[in-house]
């Protein structure tokens, strides 16, 4: 059994990933703040509405109910798509506390705790790990501190779990790879918010309405299943960066 998790399947890229692995045979256990999207109900397709900044939520599901309905400790390929996200979008100055700590919750902590879940329970099987990512790990954008830090903290943590597999002597042989993947700049809901944001929080606003009226944004159903190649592939590199070129 190929056993996929995805968050953020509610919408955009991460519905599209569910949807490209259903159609391929793998079992999927998704997860979203609402509740799953179109065409995602049927056998292959588990859908928990969960929201990732609560902790004490996320360990209680996944550390429990997960464990018996996923199956993960039978699987004979695990697939794990770090995909939900918070834009969290202000200047530094304006910057909320609690705001910015839920984005890095959701962001961060959860796809690196989750990566560890995985690691603890899955059999000794091929195990891909896909973070989304974006330009913003590593170029500034004004008004994005957060989304920024967070995804750069996301890719350093795959860099650091690769090293792991290389000197922890607990993980040697463990066939696990990790993908820092960036979509390309997707027709998503985040790009709603972005595109009704003032310029005074997000002073590149013009240049993202721009492109959307140009006809400019990625369709979700290109990186998905660049996604779901990656998922699927042998002979990756303990980490590797790739990006979506349509």
């Amino acid at each position: 059994m190929n056993l996929a998790i995805v968050t953020g399947t509610s919408r955009g890229i991460g519905a599209a990933v569910a949807r490209e692995l259903t159609a391929r045979g793998w079992s999927v256990m998704g997860c979203a703040r609402g509740p799953a999207a179109d065409g995602l109900a049927g056998a292959r397709y588990h859908h928990r509405e969960l929201d990732l900044s609560d902790a004490a939520a996320v360990e209680e599901w996944f550390e429990g109910e997960f464990l018996a309905v996923s199956r993960l400790a039978e699987a004979g390929r695990v697939g794990l798509v770090n995909n939900a996200a918070v834009l969290a979008c202000s200047l530094v100055r304006d910057v909320d506390l609690a705001t910015a700590a839920r984005a890095l919750s959701v962001n961060v902590a959860v796809p690196v705790w989750l990566t560890g879940l995985v690691l603890r329970h899955a059999p000794p099987c091929p195990v891909r790990v896909v973070d989304l990512s974006s330009g913003a790990a590593t170029s500034p954008v004004a008004g994005w501190a957060t989304y920024c830090a967070s995804k750069a903290a996301l890719h350093m943590a795959g860099e650091v779990l690769a090293a792991e597999l290389e000197q922890a002597p607990g993980l040697a042989g463990r066939d696990l790879r990790v993908v820092s993947y960036a979509p390309n700049v997707v027709d998503t809901a985040m790009q709603d918010e972005l595109r009704a944001l003032g310029a005074g929080s997000f002073p590149r606003r013009e240049e993202f309405v721009a492109m959307k009226r140009e006809g400019l944004l990625v369709q979700a159903a290109g990186p998905a299943r660049e996604i779901a190649d990656l998922l699927e592939r042998e002979g990756l590199p303990p980490h590797s960066t790739l990006r979506f070129e349509p």
